[in-house]
């Protein structure tokens, strides 16, 4: 693993923390809670997602 890497365990319910995605985007122009916002809403359908195709 690369020094650029950062390993990370996501809390419950998480895929990709918005920190972890922050520091990947890096400064954003605008308002960054409409983003945050947006993120953490598909963050937590790609869990929801995920969670039901392995419990089949």
């Amino acid at each position: 693993m690369s020094e650029k890497e950062t390993t990370f365990v996501p809390d419950a319910g998480k895929c990709v923390p918005w920190e972890v995605k922050l520091k990947e985007l890096g400064k954003l122009p605008g308002n960054e809670e409409i983003v945050k916002k947006n993120w953490e809403n598909l963050d937590e359908f790609a869990y929801n997602f995920i969670w039901f195709w392995v419990q089949r």
